[in-house]
């Protein structure tokens, strides 16, 4: 998700600033403390305030001025604050902020767990499909073996279930080799295509019969 439409989602109240504050936090390094802060950041902005009171704002928390003078200098020093000068209607600088920074930390940290859950979840696939295609071989697989089931996996999407069929199918059939296997997904999956073609005819065709 682009930090722009993460942004309009907040602002129209359909994510929950707090909760993603919240629920995200710890990933990016930040204390209990931090997110309190943040969150507190975030309603000025909702009201329209965007200059930081260090002294306001500590009234609002259980901590002192000093202290949360320490944590916004540290938020600010790590960018999940961004200050910057606008001019306003008389033409004055004033200091205005923004949790830009925040937001996209949060959004690349959740693809990047994604992207981990999803590496994490094919290796054990991977590596569950190896260990059957060795047992029912009766020897071990080659590198090239291995490659093809790992391009099963992650480039032709097919299923653990899928793959395991065309395994035994290929037992049943005395062909004990990848590349056999290989030849049954490939037809697996123009018969899929064969039918989805079909499947469309037909409604065409019950189409022209109304007509």
């Amino acid at each position: 998700m682009e930090l722009k439409v993460m942004k309009d989602l907040i602002e129209k109240n359909i994510v929950d600033f707090p909760e993603l504050v919240l629920n995200n936090y710890y990933k990016l390094g930040l204390n209990e403390t931090d997110a309190v802060i943040l969150i507190k950041l975030n309603y000025l902005l909702k009201s329209n305030k965007t200059f930081i009171s260090t002294k306001e704002l500590a009234e609002t928390l259980s901590i002192s001025s000093q202290t949360t003078s320490k944590r916004l200098n540290s938020l600010i020093e790590r960018g999940f604050i961004k200050l910057k000068l606008v001019k306003n209607g008389n033409g004055k600088q004033t200091e205005t902020f923004n949790l830009d920074f925040l937001v996209e930390r949060i959004l690349k940290s959740d693809y990047e767990e994604k992207e981990v859950d999803k590496i994490e979840k094919n290796k054990t696939l991977e590596g569950k499909l190896v260990t059957l295609f060795e047992e029912e071989f009766k020897k071990p697989l080659s590198v090239l073996d291995i490659q093809t089931i790992t391009k099963w996996l992650n480039e032709d999407k097919y299923t653990y279930e899928l793959i395991k069929d065309a395994l035994f199918e290929a037992i049943r059939s005395r062909k004990l080799n990848i590349k056999y296997v290989d030849g049954i997904l490939l037809k697996s999956d123009k018969k899929q295509v064969e039918n989805k073609y079909k499947k469309t005819t037909n409604i065409k065709d019950l189409k022209k019969i109304w007509e």
